[in-house]
């Protein structure tokens, strides 16, 4: 299987330690996929050609996650500034602005990053990768997952997204069983086959070609960062089902199990950099 990652990359800057990781969804279903036995791992997305990163970038290298076409423009790259809360949570504290290199730069697609992109079994995107324009050149070409995280998505960007995927996953985001099985029979009615709601906790709600199934969490034998759970679920959910020809219940499991031992290091898949970009 082999899979890639196209769109938002950033650095998760954890002010309590002083340190920043490497991450964005696109980027981190690329690496937990390729540790979760993909075949080949791509990335596809813009970073910055400052120190952070080039830190980034041999991070995805030493991942063995294939930067063919990755852009890489002049400037500072983008942080999100994550912060203790009062009882030991962490929590999103703002970035460094505008003015990085991922908020000022287009990722555009040409006939070659598509033909690139056709090579790849599934490609995985994510909502906050504004690349919605784009995905329909893609869908003739190749398996489209998308993530729209827990703020990423309405009625209306569903509707109009739903036709175009094959995978859609999405976090519960306190959201009740009742509201995420309504939901995922709402995407699933406008045309995803396979919809899929992490419920952190709570495990995971999954409605494929019509048939809904529930995932328990597995336990996490070190929990240290919830930080990329989600990710580590959903890379490791599309490398098992396309393993085992559609499999959900393997796949599930797999990727409920994936995803708690991804808890046992900091940063969505490690690699820390000192300071903050």
């Amino acid at each position: 299987m082999k899979l890639l990652g196209l769109g938002d990359s950033v650095m998760d800057a954890y002010r309590f330690q002083n340190r920043s990781y490497p991450g964005g969804n696109a980027v981190n279903v690329a690496v937990l996929a390729r540790r979760a036995g993909a075949q080949d791992a791509g990335y596809l997305g813009i970073l910055a050609d400052d120190a952070p990163g080039l830190h980034f970038q041999q991070a995805l290298a030493q991942e063995q996650v294939d930067l063919t076409r990755l852009r890489v423009g002049h400037g500072r790259t983008a942080c999100n500034y994550i912060v203790l809360d009062d009882d030991g949570d962490r929590q999103f504290a703002g970035n460094n602005g505008c003015d990085t290199v991922q908020n000022q730069m287009q990722l555009l697609l040409n006939r070659t990053d598509r033909d690139y992109i056709a090579g790849f079994d599934v490609t995985h995107t994510s909502i906050h990768s504004l690349l919605d324009d784009a995905l329909p050149a893609l869908a003739a070409k190749t398996n489209l997952s998308m993530d729209f995280s827990n703020d990423g998505f309405t009625h209306v960007n569903v509707a109009k997204l739903a036709p175009l995927l094959r995978f859609a996953f999405f976090s519960a985001g306190g959201r009740s069983r009742e509201q995420v099985a309504d939901f995922a029979a709402y995407a699933a009615e406008q045309g995803t086959p396979t919809v899929v709601f992490t419920r952190g906790s709570q495990g995971a709600y999954i409605l494929d070609r019509g048939t809904v199934y529930e995932q328990p969490a597995a336990y996490a034998p070190e929990l240290v960062d919830t930080l990329g759970a989600g990710d580590a679920f959903i890379a490791a959910f599309l490398v098992r089902y396309a393993d085992t020809g559609g499999d959900v219940v393997q796949s599930a499991q797999a990727a409920a199990q994936f995803a708690a031992q991804n808890c046992g290091h900091f940063g969505a898949f490690g690699h820390p950099y000192d300071g903050e970009p």
